[in-house]
């Protein structure tokens, strides 16, 4: 790099070299730590039940019980992931990583338009912004869903400002549905500035573009039509507890408080930018901005403000809720930085950042609480079974759904006391006495040991003397907390 240039190597090798060290970020260490409770044991656990069922429309925790908080794009790729590179964390993992990959490309399209005389810088920043890195690397729906929402809006650029042709629009609608697809209403909120920008510069009947509807319309709305279809009572699940709960109530509990956003959003932006952040504090006086037309700086604030808008107003809130909003925020940041006077010390403290995020990604399994890594889990209890699990229940407890991966069983979760069972997304698969009464199936049950003795009075009420297989300590000492492994008479018979 001749000079340490990092301004002219880019220059010259602009899309190998942000795809590559994107790749590198991306795929580096994806299998080193097992899968983390309980977001991606979640996750993990849902697509794994598509190979299982092979049943690739209808969403399941386990097979008695219907999981519907998400539609299935991330699903469909993790599982066709480990259909071809098998069971293991590198292949749930990677759908993300890929999403990761095309989002920065994304970014380096959106600089050719936006930040013409540093076309990689927004790419650049974006593959270095510790939160869409560290999200790229998590098992979750918010890195596919950027990744989409981006190729929406790059797909509108192009048409708009890059003199695309109308086939950019119809392309642009396709990739709404697929953001539907992945998080259903969340992915339409870039759109409402689309729609804004349109009106407000009178070109909204451009946008109506009857193959680009009916693309949208198919790939956003298919599989909702066959699952409504196929599970009667879904609609009103959808409509009511997925949009109209997390919108107006805080039913599920997730920061519904007036300060919500700025405790769950402005940490994730400030993180997500700090980068473009850095630079700007040494590189803004001396570098004068460069004359830009204001339109396309309206779009750019329209695509970051009215989803923002949408995310404060509604009543649940969770950190990567705006992960997709980083993109706008770095093309506005690389705008004012694209005359900065980049060159050694710039590609020396670029090198030593993106070395520390994967340094921070290589050190995860050893910072991160044990206790939580189904891997982990999984390697203590093995060794107590007689044979391979049918069925994994958690009496009373989180379930660990991520075990899934490591021994091929369904997770379930029973409690003490019946309960209510809604459509989807219930907290109980069932109570312990109507798991009890179910034929042998090469059962595990996993227990608190506080909860130990209601246990075992339980099972003998019900004329079951379950055997104790081991016991799992959370901590250094025995505690109250510890996990108490048991089977039941009969369930492993001719294990081997």
């Amino acid at each position: 790099m001749a000079g340490m240039d990092i301004s002219g190597f880019l220059r010259r090798h602009t899309t190998a070299a942000v795809l590559v060290l994107a790749v590198l970020l991306a795929f580096g260490f994806q299998g080193s730590r097992g899968i983390i409770e309980p977001d991606e044991g979640r996750y993990t656990n849902v697509a794994l039940q598509m190979l299982q069922h092979d049943d690739w429309i209808s969403l399941y925790r386990n097979r008695d019980s219907l999981h519907f908080t998400k539609p299935p794009l991330t699903y469909w790729g993790v599982a066709a992931s480990v259909s071809v590179l098998g069971h293991n964390e590198w292949a749930v993992r990677l759908p993300m990583a890929a999403a990761f990959v095309l989002w920065v490309y994304l970014a380096l399209r959106l600089g050719r338009l936006f930040t013409p005389a540093r076309p990689w810088l927004p790419a650049l920043l974006l593959a270095g912004s510790p939160v869409a890195f560290l999200a790229a690397n998590w098992v979750n729906t918010d890195t596919v869903l950027a990744a989409m929402t981006a190729l929406a809006m790059a797909c509108y650029a192009q048409a708009r400002f890059g003199g695309g042709g109308p086939g950019w629009l119809d392309a642009m609608w396709c990739a709404f549905g697929l953001a539907f697809l992945t998080k259903g209403p969340p992915g339409l909120l870039p759109l409402l500035a689309v729609l804004a920008f349109a009106v407000w510069h009178g070109e909204a009947r451009r946008l109506l573009r009857p193959l680009g509807l009916l693309g949208f319309a198919l790939i956003g709305f298919t599989w909702y039509a066959l699952v409504i279809q196929r599970h009667p009572g879904l609609l009103d699940y959808f409509l009511g507890h997925e949009v109209v709960a997390r919108i107006a109530t805080d039913t599920h509990n997730r920061n519904g408080e007036w300060y919500g956003p700025f405790t769950q959003y402005l940490p994730t932006l400030l993180l997500g930018i700090l980068p473009a952040l850095a630079a700007l504090a040494v590189y803004r006086r001396r570098a004068p901005a460069l004359p830009r037309p204001a339109e396309e700086t309206r779009f750019l604030w329209l695509w970051f403000a009215l989803p923002l808008t949408v995310f404060c107003l509604a009543q649940s809130r969770l950190p990567l809720y705006v992960l997709g909003l980083i993109l706008p925020a770095v093309l506005l940041l690389a705008r004012r930085l694209e005359t900065a006077p980049f060159g050694r010390m710039a590609a020396m403290a670029a090198a030593l950042w993106l070395a520390a995020l994967l340094s921070i990604k290589g050190l995860l399994p050893v910072a991160l609480d044990h206790k939580k890594d189904s891997r982990a889990f999984a390697a203590d209890i093995r060794p107590m079974l007689p044979g391979d699990p049918a069925q994994i229940v958690f009496v009373e407890d989180m379930s660990r759904n991520g075990l899934n991966l490591y021994f091929g069983a369904d997770i379930k979760k029973v409690s003490f006391t019946p309960r209510p069972k809604p459509i989807s997304d219930s907290a109980y698969d069932s109570s312990l006495a109507q798991e009890l009464a179910q034929p042998a199936d090469a059962r595990v049950f996993i227990l608190k040991r506080e909860i130990e003795q209601r246990f075992l009075h339980e099972s003998a009420a019900a004329g079951i003397a379950p055997r104790k297989l081991g016991e799992w300590i959370e901590g250094r000492k025995p505690g109250p907390r510890d996990r108490m492994i048991y089977t039941l008479p009969g369930e492993f018979d001719g294990a081997q």
